[in-house]
């Protein structure tokens, strides 16, 4: 009984985050926009840097923590990357992550900016999205930006590209939030901007701008939840059917293969690459 109504508050709670972060939008929601692209790459950004910094500072709040409840919920039976290293290791990790932040923010731009660039059709106007709008585009989204990861993640992982780029993202064999977009430049665009981007920029006039931002900032709290490596009971993504949760990516940081998907898992089931154990 108390699983079901966890489970069912979870799921309620997606649906009344794609509610009220319309409803919030829309009461801030300018009634004519002149410069759509200036809007489209700022907005998108604005709600990213909310997104990370709010979720972030929450984690943050559950790693100094030493509530018994909060310990339960750790994924890993290992110490956090701060308790397990030498000070000068930890140092160091914590400067190439600063560094790695800030060129992220060029890099982020530079893609909203270059993909407005390229199509440009959103909808901008006071015809706001329904929940249901929202729902089922935000739906669409999430599969082309999972089949887009997968593709990209699998390559990352051949011999050359690890070597090369992705070994700076599994420098982090037990997950933290703010591991989640600690990436090689050319990861972060192939891997996170570019999948997440792409299914807005493809469905045209048919999506508003507030569904992107909705989808925006849940993409962003998914891929903090998924590297946090906790697995707290209102995760609503581990009640969903097909679909990744922080434990799920918690398996592939810690054997460095396998569980390729970001947001559905069929495609690891599918083609053999989901980790069994």
């Amino acid at each position: 009984m108390e699983f079901s109504l966890i489970k069912t508050c979870s799921i309620t709670g997606l649906f009344l985050y794609f509610l009220i972060g319309k409803l919030c939008l829309m009461c801030v929601w300018p009634t004519k926009i002149e410069e759509k692209q200036f809007f489209f790459v700022i907005s998108l950004y604005v709600v990213h840097l909310i997104t990370y910094i709010v979720v972030n500072a929450f984690y943050f709040i559950c790693y100094e923590s030493k509530s018994k409840y909060i310990s339960q919920a750790k994924i890993e039976q290992k110490p956090w990357p701060w308790d397990g290293k030498d000070s000068k290791v930890w140092n160091q990790m914590k400067r190439l992550f600063w560094k790695n932040v800030f060129i992220n923010q060029f890099i982020m731009i530079g893609v909203a900016y270059g993909s407005s660039c390229i199509k440009l059709d959103t909808r901008f106007d006071q015809s706001f999205p329904t929940v249901f709008e929202i729902s089922w585009q935000i739906l669409v989204f999430g599969v082309i930006e999972d089949v887009l990861f997968y593709f990209s993640h699998r390559l990352l992982h051949t011999p050359y590209f690890y070597g090369k780029v992705h070994k700076v993202h599994h420098i982090y064999n037990i997950t933290v939030s703010w591991s989640a977009e600690f990436a090689h430049p050319l990861e972060y665009i192939l891997g996170n901007l570019i999948p997440v981007i792409a299914g807005p920029i493809l469905l045209g006039s048919q999506t508003h701008m507030i569904t992107i931002l909705v989808f925006v900032g849940l993409a962003t709290h998914k891929t903090l939840s998924d590297h946090s490596g906790f697995n707290f009971v209102w995760d609503v993504y581990q009640y969903l059917p097909l679909t990744t949760h922080s434990e799920f990516h918690s398996k592939h940081h810690s054997l460095n293969t396998g569980n390729y998907s970001s947001t559905f898992t069929y495609l690891d089931d599918l083609l053999g690459t989901t980790i069994k154990k």
